[in-house]
């Protein structure tokens, strides 16, 4: 459990089954090792956007508001879930907190919990040997909204 506590954020990666699509990642995964130099410039206005808007949260990520009723939401979610320690409740705020800045708003949302959380807690929540237990996101946004 210590180990995997500290590990901040973990996304669950997953293969795409539309036909098309993977067709189109062998393609683009061609034309990149063909031509890497070009295949960059192609991409970079939107690579430049979201260089921009990344800094632009980074200055803004102070001036975010964390509300005690958004840090109750995190513990309530916390508990039920059944986690060891506090880093949870920590990642989940920061997490939260870096996505409104992201999303250019001056406040944690619901929704900015609900996301943190889904990064936060499925490899965090207790097991036992052999034991298989689901995160559920229906019982966080539950919990979210009541």
């Amino acid at each position: 459990p210590q180990l995997l506590d500290r590990i901040a954020l973990q996304v669950e990666v997953v293969g795409i089954q539309d036909l098309e699509q993977r067709v189109e990642i062998v393609e683009q995964t061609n034309r990149f090792n063909d031509d890497p130099d070009g295949f960059r410039k192609e991409f970079q206005p939107e690579q430049d956007r979201l260089n921009s808007r990344i800094v632009k949260a980074q200055q803004m990520l102070s001036r975010v508001v964390t509300t005690r009723d958004n840090l109750q939401t995190i513990a309530e979610i916390c508990i039920e879930f059944n986690v060891d320690g506090h880093r949870a409740d920590i990642m989940i705020e920061r997490t939260a907190r870096t996505n409104a800045a992201f999303e250019s708003r001056d406040r944690v949302t619901n929704e900015d919990i609900v996301e943190a959380a889904e990064m936060v807690l499925p490899h965090r929540m207790r097991k036992r040997p052999f034991e298989e237990e689901e995160f559920s996101v229906e019982l966080l946004r539950r919990l979210v909204e009541k």
